[in-house]
């Protein structure tokens, strides 16, 4: 999973170069980053594709793109407009995500996530997503135990 930042970088940087209002869902429909005002309104369409066995569709003036993680569907991606060239940079935009998505892929192990937790490296939405793609419960309780060695440099203790 990558993190929002990242995705509104990319797609901010795919607008500078095409011009092209850009638009990444999940698939439950929620904005993860943006280039358009009030997307929110594409909630329905984004669950309907979701569900269709196509790879890319024309919806409401929007050319609809599924990004998939190891045959897992990850992320919605909407362009605005029908033409050749949409078509071409929403293609083009897929393959980005997907490849962020392999890159960033060692980054999510669970022994980094709770690493990055402890040290308060994550924003708040993004500890709640990497924990589903986890499978890491969030309601579990836990405890943390901090030890202090009494030689400041023991190698006992690591």
């Amino acid at each position: 999973m990558i993190s929002n930042q990242i995705l509104q970088g990319t797609i901010d940087g795919l607008k500078g170069i095409t011009r092209i209002d850009i638009c990444v869902m999940d698939i439950e429909g929620k904005v993860l980053a943006t280039t358009i005002e009030d997307m929110e309104q594409y909630e329905d369409a984004v669950i309907a594709f979701v569900s269709s066995p196509a790879d890319s569709q024309a919806i409401q003036g929007y050319q609809f793109f599924k990004v998939f993680d190891e045959h897992q569907l990850e992320y919605v991606i909407l362009i605005k407009g029908d033409s050749e060239d949409v078509f071409m940079i929403g293609k083009i935009a897929s393959f980005q995500i997907q490849n962020l998505l392999v890159a960033y892929k060692e980054r999510y192990d669970k022994d980094n996530f709770i690493k990055n937790l402890l040290l308060d490296n994550l924003l708040l939405v993004d500890i709640y997503n990497r924990a589903k793609k986890l499978h890491i419960d969030t309601e579990a309780r836990r405890v943390v135990y901090i030890i202090e060695t009494k030689n400041e440099k023991d190698a006992n203790a690591l």
